[in-house]
């Protein structure tokens, strides 16, 4: 209720505002020096500047309909002095701000075009001489350009500010989800254990002793079956703590560390793992590296689930752009067991089936590919991605690319503002100050990617007008009145730097080039004879120049250090913004990381504490000949195991259906081990 209160006082307060403010300069001032103000005008300019401020409210749900509600009021500058719509002129600026910031671009464009079409048609109207109606003209040009840039960078880092509200509602997401996420996919894991492995012992101890007194010889099979199953027991979950076992911290540890220590806890499982990492991506963190050691990993355990005991080469290569991997095995198990080849549908990690499903998906998630499938001309495996780097989403051209529409109306808005002064001093010269004015602003277009490159660059093309008077191309008024007003365009240029170029320590000097590059150009233009000739300086010695150039540097930095101030204001609330973004961000991811690896590390020590124990005596038991014990110890690793499973489940949110499905595939196995030691 009071963010609502708030938000209705925040969006009538520029309408009361310009409401009093008008009645203010007219008719109050207009009155207070006695001037008289007829009946009808007052009713006019009362009815406009009521109309036009109350339409004004409604800027912010009807932006397009307001700015042109407000324009229509405009006409009655037919009737009313043009100090009467006032507020008027400032609302529909105002309403033209809100459709830059809330509707697309084309959008804004097209009614700020509407908008200078409509203010020229006017001067139409009310001038006679053809000099005030393109001054009309390009003034609307300038404000109504200016207008759309500054809405538009307001659109742009509203879009940002979203964004990042957006990417920081799905990290809480995850990081409310991230240990029963991590619960739902260990119990997939820990299911197919159970159902594989354990299971079947107990299912064939139980046929066995059921066919005993008929076939006492299948006890010996029993038996065998029972150590053979402990034993791939003890191999699969000691497989899964190895894939638990890093800890949290590693998230953030460098990449070659991290695959180091990965390929050293899968050697301890028996295999045969060479690593070769290039210096480059050594020291490499964050998504990519988060990617990398995923489908590593990945990679180490299919081939111990499918090719235990295997030579395994992990291949990590810092490309252009590009972070390349490769993990290939040379497929010894298989060769040993006569297989050669592993269809594409077969190559799961730890019995969840999405193995290389989920590679691939860390690989598409960055952009990247990867090809997983046997070796062309040798037995084996190999998993092949690449990952580009986040950088190398960049054109290879970026400053082109970085030009914006709201960076294009800022320089159309500060070329016509030259243009308009030459107008106003010497109207026929307007047509040679176009080209001067547009060259002085173009290099504002890349002025957020090189800010430093594009101060000079204005500083630069600030002598143009000088040059031009001394080789007598341009007049002295109109090269004044190109140099005064586009000083605009120097500002705009040291306000980026101080913005985008670094801290202010670093962007500090650049009051001084800016302060000392307009001294420099006055006094240049004053000397090559654009002063008056009574009072020029084109006959001055060289130390009263340099006089005068520190003079006007030292009086010049004052407002140019006003200018920087605001560029480093506005660097410092943006840096402000994205750091509190960021670090809610990184909390938010680590939280989760945090929160998966507790997970984890309580599943596999409860892993180590009980089902570990059960399955190692099954293996004890089976060698001794006592398949009773066997078949008992299984049955507790079993239910040691669904009761791991039932927490997981329950915390997890799993499927309901999970405990009577392995009940149900509990009976058909014992079903079918029955049949099968039946067979003579």
């Amino acid at each position: 209720m009071i963010v609502a209160i708030m938000e209705r006082v925040r969006n009538w307060l520029l309408p009361a505002l310009l409401a009093v403010a008008q009645l203010s300069v007219w008719p109050g001032l207009t009155l207070l020096r006695g001037e008289s103000v007829q009946a009808p005008q007052l009713a006019v300019g009362l009815a406009a500047t009521a109309s036009a401020v109350a339409v004004l409210g409604l800027r912010r749900r009807f932006p397009v309909a307001a700015t042109l509600a407000i324009e229509a009021t405009l006409v009655a500058e037919v009737v009313v002095p043009e100090e009467a719509l006032l507020a008027a002129m400032a609302a529909g600026v105002a309403a033209l701000y809100s459709v830059a910031v809330r509707r697309p671009a084309g959008t804004a464009v097209l009614v700020a075009a509407v908008l200078t079409g409509s203010a020229v048609l006017r001067s139409l109207a009310v001038y006679d001489s053809p000099v005030d109606v393109g001054g009309e003209a390009l003034a609307s040009v300038a404000v109504y350009a200016g207008t759309v840039g500054v809405g538009l960078s307001r659109r742009r880092w509203l879009a940002g500010r979203r964004a990042a509200e957006r990417e920081l509602a799905r990290a809480e997401a995850v990081r409310r989800t991230a240990a029963g996420t991590e619960r739902q996919r260990l119990a997939r894991e820990l299911h197919d254990v159970s159902a594989h492995h354990l299971t079947s012992v107990v299912v064939t101890a139980d046929a066995a002793r059921r066919l005993g007194e008929s076939r006492p010889e299948l006890t010996a099979d029993a038996l065998r079956l029972a150590a053979e199953g402990g034993r791939e027991t003890v191999r699969a979950l000691h497989r899964l703590v190895a894939v638990m076992r890093s800890p949290a911290a590693d998230e953030e540890s460098p990449l070659e560390e991290r695959i180091a220590e990965l390929a050293a806890g899968f050697e301890r499982l028996g295999q045969r793992v060479s690593l070769d990492t290039a210096s480059g991506p050594a020291a490499l963190t964050g998504p990519v590296a988060e990617a990398a050691f995923g489908v590593v990993r990945e990679a180490l355990t299919n081939t111990l689930r499918y090719a235990p005991g295997a030579a395994v080469r992990i291949v990590v290569r810092d490309g252009a752009g590009a972070l390349d991997l490769l993990v290939e095995d040379d497929g010894a198990a298989e060769a040993a067991s006569g297989t050669t080849a592993r269809a594409p549908g077969a190559r799961q990690g730890l019995g969840s089936g999405r193995g290389t499903a989920g590679m691939r998906d860390r690989a598409a998630g960055l952009g990247g590919t990867l090809e997983a499938g046997p070796r062309p001309d040798v037995p084996g495996w190999s998993v092949r991605a690449r990952l580009p780097h986040p950088s190398s989403a960049v054109s290879r051209n970026p400053a082109l690319t970085s030009v914006s529409s709201a960076d294009t109306a800022t320089v159309l808005a500060v070329s016509a503002l030259p243009v308009i002064a030459v107008l106003i001093e010497r109207p026929a010269a307007t047509a040679t100050a176009c080209l001067p004015a547009v060259l002085h602003a173009l290099p504002l277009l890349w002025r957020r990617r090189t800010p430093w490159t594009v101060l000079f660059l204005v500083l630069a093309s600030a002598w143009i007008p000088p040059v031009a008077v001394a080789l007598g191309l341009l007049p002295s008024d109109v090269a004044w009145a190109l140099t005064v007003a586009g000083a605009c365009a120097v500002c705009v240029a040291l306000h980026a730097v101080a913005a985008f170029a670094g801290p202010a320590g670093r962007t500090w000097p650049a009051v001084l080039v800016t302060a000392g590059g307009l001294a420099s150009t006055a006094v240049a233009l004053d000397a090559f004879g654009g002063g008056r000739p009574e009072a020029g300086t084109g006959d001055a010695g060289v130390p009263f120049l340099v006089f005068l150039t520190v003079f006007l540097t030292a009086f010049t930095a004052l407002p140019m250090g006003g200018v920087w101030g605001l560029g480093v204001f506005v660097r410092r609330r943006r840096e402000s913004v994205t750091r509190r973004e960021d670090s809610a961000l990184t909390a938010a991811v680590w939280s989760a990381v945090v929160e998966a690896h507790e997970e984890r590390q309580r599943i596999a020590a409860e892993l180590r504490q009980e089902v570990l124990r059960h399955a190692d005596e099954v293996v004890v038991r089976a060698e001794r000949g006592d398949l009773d014990g066997a078949a008992e110890r299984a049955r507790a690793g079993l239910a040691a195991m669904r009761e791991l499973l039932a927490v997981l489940r329950q915390g997890a949110g799993a499927a309901t259906g999970t405990a009577e499905n392995a009940e149900k595939e509990n009976a058909e196995n014992t079903e079918a081990a029955a049949k099968h030691l039946s067979k003579p």
